[in-house]
């Protein structure tokens, strides 16, 4: 059987994708994953000038940068989709969360961290974003299902955050609680999405911001500081 890794890894870099790998979905209910065995996570990362002006709360800048991204991950999931069907496979590109969100629970079927943490990428953070070694918490995520058939890689099992507790202590909204993620563990005993959201409505109404957004315990990790003092990547 041809091994697919390479080429879409090419294609990939090619389109300047920061971070990217893929993950083995059998252990997720069919119907979460749209009966697809296999994900393809890719990450591109925030603009580091622009998330240094997030430590105290979220920016015009931040915004733009936000859509940008959405876009850079949308129309980049898509040509991976063509790429894939061209082969004669299946494929479905996810759309930004942002765009899937129940406005009920704040949730979607199948988060891109999900994907990501089983691809190896990452861990989810105690802020319940997806933690990367390299970028930090700065980066948007997306996924595209497939059943191209790939070699996966590692699933990262549990939060490597360790007694850090700063997106604790700087979060606004007093949302996040201090537990360190292990898969299986439910969102709401991470933290509370409701008080986050609630939140972030009055700092970008305070800002004159369209979208719900924060970006305060992005910018705090520990790990995002890492990049932004790396003079390259």
């Amino acid at each position: 059987m041809k091994e697919y890794n390479s080429e879409i890894s090419v294609f990939l870099e090619n389109k300047g994708v920061g971070l990217y790998g893929f993950a083995d979905l059998s252990n997720i209910p069919l119907e979460q994953r749209y009966d697809f065995p296999r994900s393809i996570s890719f990450a591109f990362p925030l603009r580091k000038e622009i998330v240094r002006q997030i430590v105290e709360g979220p920016t015009l800048e931040y915004e733009n940068e936000y859509v940008r991204l959405n876009e850079l991950l949308l129309s980049t999931g898509k040509e991976i989709e063509e790429h894939i069907r061209s082969t004669g496979y299946k494929a479905a590109a996810l759309e930004a969360t942002v765009r899937k969100l129940d406005p009920k629970t704040l949730a979607v079927m199948l988060p891109h961290k999900t994907s990501a943490t089983l691809a190896g990428l990452g861990w989810i953070g105690k802020s319940d974003l997806l933690v990367n070694a390299k970028f930090g918490s700065a980066m948007r995520l997306s996924t595209v299902l497939t059943d191209l058939p790939l070699t996966t890689g590692k699933a990262i099992e549990e939060s490597k955050c360790g007694d850090c507790v700063i997106c604790v202590a700087k979060c606004p909204a007093k949302a996040i609680k201090g537990v360190n993620w292990k898969r299986g563990m439910k969102r709401e005993e991470i933290y509370n999405a409701y008080s986050c959201r609630k939140k972030a409505d009055e700092l970008t109404g305070i800002a004159n911001i369209k979208h719900t957004i924060c970006g305060i315990c992005i910018a705090n990790c520990p790990y995002t500081i890492k990049y932004l003092e790396k003079e390259i990547g």
